[in-house]
């Protein structure tokens, strides 16, 4: 979405960016950093590979500021406003340049993306967003331009068309995707690309092309992660009660009885105070679940933090991501899986892409759905082989399509779309209301002023 005049916040963005830049000093020497970016750079980043155990803390940071600050920049040269989709993509590109998203993946992607616009004869910033959202395959580019740690000429132009031809079919095939997900599931691009992931890689396959999924996961960071996230958080509710006082808190209640379905943008129907509000507590459920269940906070479980707390602002909240967290739990409980143990997770963390169920059609249908989508997500991706990085979108769109043509028939639904006092919507409301008036008063004058002269 283009505007003529240039979007307002992005200082924040910008300062969110750099702060991992920051932060990575403050753990690794500038001579550590480059070094274990350029393992970043070259590695093939299949599901899970924690940037923290490849790289170290701060080349993973160094990543992570650096796509993050990419992805703001094009946001901001596309004049793209930091409403709830602006805030949960800047969210969903620093999570996952945690694990699988480096400087040099999501290139090939947005240059197809690009050349879509230019095809179409139409704005790049039209599809910007979308092309962010598919670097969810990033993984795929990796693993066959540096295949078998080599660079040969087929592999590498190999991997720069499949880059170029997702880039290219995203815009097409993103809307369609979420015409079949009735606005149940908050990662839409994640289903949509994992659809086209499944046809993609069984060709590679055929062609004798091999995708081992790995597991690189690391622990004992808990106190200094779970201090420094905290904190983060903690911020943003003070930034969310300091932006609009009391009449953040009091949205923020208002907000957690909506369903929290993909088209609410809490910024716009709650205010930025509250969505900021919003967004700190999520972050700190998120966190204190992943220590409750004895879990590690890491590269992975950050990511799935981050992208919790910038879905914040459009789609989750307290009320409904926490059945969907009890649901998964459950499944770890009594399936042949811990709760502690990765998949079940980021299961945990990702899976709350499923919220809008939990908070349409209650808190019991959303531990049921986190139940199914707890073994679901085990299996979903075995077609496309660790390469799509957004594994939990593609399996909770399986997931909605499933339960909501039932929960339809058993649940009532909670349809709860009133704006907040305040709120940008609200004000907008208003207005018409006024305008309206104003049309019917003069409407009135003009008919009095006839009957007069009659």
């Amino acid at each position: 979405m283009k505007t003529d005049a240039r979007p307002t916040g992005y200082q924040w963005a910008f300062a969110y960016a750099a702060l991992f830049g920051v932060l990575a000093l403050f753990f690794s020497t500038p001579a550590e950093i480059h070094k274990g970016f350029l393992k970043i750079l070259v590695a093939d980043n299949l599901l899970i590979t924690d940037y923290f155990a490849l790289a170290g803390y701060g080349a993973a940071l160094a990543n992570v500021s650096a796509v993050t600050m990419i992805s703001v920049a094009l946001m901001y040269t596309c004049r793209i406003p930091l409403n709830g989709t602006g805030i949960l993509a800047i969210g969903l590109m620093s999570g996952f340049s945690f694990f699988g998203k480096s400087v040099f993946n999501m290139w090939f992607i947005l240059l197809g993306t690009w050349l879509y616009s230019r095809h179409s004869r139409q704005p790049f910033s039209k599809f910007l967003l979308i092309s962010l959202f598919s670097t969810s395959l990033s993984p795929l580019i990796s693993h066959l331009f540096f295949y078998q740690n080599t660079l040969h000429p087929i592999n590498m132009a190999l991997g720069l068309f499949c880059g170029l031809l997702i880039g290219y079919v995203m815009p097409m095939m993103g809307p369609y995707a979420a015409y079949l997900l009735n606005d149940m599931t908050l990662y839409t691009s994640g289903f949509s690309v994992g659809l086209l992931c499944l046809v993609i890689v069984p060709i590679l396959k055929s062609y004798g092309y091999q995708f081992n999924p790995v597991t690189v996961w690391t622990s004992g960071n808990n106190l200094p992660i779970g201090i420094m996230l905290t904190l983060f958080c903690l911020f943003l509710i003070w930034r969310g009660w300091r932006l609009e006082g009391r009449q953040a808190l009091r949205n923020y209640f208002l907000l957690l009885r909506r369903p929290g379905l993909a088209s609410q943008d809490f910024t716009d129907l709650d205010g930025m105070g509250a969505a900021l509000i919003n967004m700190g507590v999520n972050g700190l459920i998120a966190t204190g679940y992943i220590l409750i269940i004895g879990g590690h906070l890491n590269g992975p479980t950050i990511g799935g933090i981050l992208t919790i707390i910038g879905f914040s602002a459009k789609g989750k909240h307290a009320c409904n991501i926490v059945p969907i967290m009890l649901g998964v739990a459950l499944g770890g409980i009594t399936k042949q899986w811990a709760p502690y143990s990765p998949p079940a997770q980021l299961a945990a963390l990702f899976g709350t892409t499923l919220a809008p169920i939990s908070g349409t059609f209650g808190p019991l249908a959303g531990i049921l759905t986190g139940f199914i989508h707890s073994s679901v997500v085990q299996h979903a991706g075995m077609g496309y082989s660790g390469v799509n990085l957004y594994n939990n979108g593609f399996a909770g769109g399986i997931v909605s399509i499933v339960v909501y043509p039932v929960f339809v028939r058993i649940f009532r639904m909670n349809r709860y779309a009133e704006p907040s006092p305040g709120s940008p919507a609200a004000l907008r409301q208003q207005a018409e209301m006024l305008r309206a008036q104003s049309r019917s008063d003069q409407k009135g004058e003009t008919s009095c002023a006839e009957k007069t002269e009659k």
